[in-house]
């Protein structure tokens, strides 16, 4: 790893991937101008529809971002990725779906330098074994869990909804404390409040659990994140996360049920509005990240001979919802 983050792809032009590409290249601007010099820092942009666009639309682009409690938009240039910028990265930031992840990596694993940091940043749990067939054994593959909420209200379009922290840590590979602390400040700069977690397996659990109650309960539902905490839900939830719990330890996770149960009414609570990205996509007829939540803990306790009938029932019944 080179001892500067100078280049940085975020992958993915939906509402998360703009806005860490919004943050992360205001920041290069502002570091630029504190330094008064030209610094090499570039942020670039992957998307997945770059080879339907002219050559003039790669180079004119503009996106449109709303700061957190702001009413006026900010248009702002888009910079595209090329492959000279995905062998130069130092930093591939990947915010896609988790059914989008591995082959995102499989077009581009062969330009990947060595030195580069892969952050893979998405719902669910599954996708990191696949993607670390695709890289070399010491390839620094790491996680990110963010609870920053953004909306996109059309293509290239969004709005910071909701301010929140950022947690990464290490999935393969390996970075020095010196490494850590500085892809942790770099990524702090842009749009804080972002941690380095030594055990980020645990808060991806913990993320996990959330994940299967609230999403396939208001998708299934039809209903905002607040009405989950009503009582007529209570029994289900706590279904769900025993089975949870009970696979968890087979993953050496110690996870508690009334630390989940707190966490769960506090989340549903805190976005009681909102709608979430399972029942956003089941509305907009769009697939969902259900195999990687509950389908995840359902193949998991196949594995391992453990029953999760509910989280199975789930999983099934959001599918059939798609279909």
């Amino acid at each position: 790893m080179t001892n500067r983050l100078d280049n940085i792809v975020v992958v993915g032009q939906g509402a998360m991937g703009l806005l860490w590409y919004h943050h992360l290249s205001q920041n290069n601007i502002a570091l630029g101008a504190s330094a008064n010099t030209n610094i090499n820092n570039k942020v670039t942009l992957l998307a997945s529809n770059q080879e339907s666009l002219s050559s003039n639309e790669l180079k004119t682009t503009r996106y449109k971002f709303t700061p957190y409690e702001q009413n006026h938009a900010k248009n702002k240039p888009l910079i595209y990725s090329n492959q000279t910028d995905i062998k130069s990265a130092d930093i591939i930031l990947l915010c896609l779906k988790s059914f989008h992840i591995a082959s995102a990596i499989k077009k581009i694993a062969k330009d990947i330098p060595l030195h580069c940091i892969v952050i893979l940043a998405h719902n669910g749990l599954g996708t990191f074994k696949p993607v670390a067939k695709l890289l070399p054994n010491k390839q620094v593959i790491m996680a990110m869990l963010t609870t920053h909420g953004s909306f996109r209200s059309n293509p290239l379009t969004i709005t910071h909804t909701g301010l929140g922290q950022t947690d990464i840590g290490l999935l393969s590979g390996e970075l020095s404390s010196l490494q850590q602390e500085q892809l942790t400040s770099q990524l702090n700069s842009a749009l804080p409040q972002v941690c380095f977690h030594q055990d980020i397996k645990k808060k991806q659990w913990f993320k996990l659990a959330i994940n299967c109650v609230i999403n396939p309960i208001t998708a299934i539902n039809n209903i905002d994140n607040g009405e989950v905490n009503d009582k007529r839900f209570s029994k289900q939830i706590n279904l769900l996360l025993t089975e949870i719990i009970e696979l968890s330890q087979v993953e050496n996770i110690g996870l508690i049920l009334t630390d989940l149960q707190a966490m769960v009414y506090q989340v549903a609570l805190a976005t009681a509005k909102n709608c979430s990205s399972m029942r956003s996509d089941i509305l907009a007829d769009r697939s969902t990240e259900i195999d990687y939540i509950n389908g995840y803990i359902h193949h998991l306790g196949k594995n391992n001979n453990v029953a999760t009938p509910e989280n199975t029932r789930l999983w099934q019944q959001v599918l059939k919802l798609k279909s």
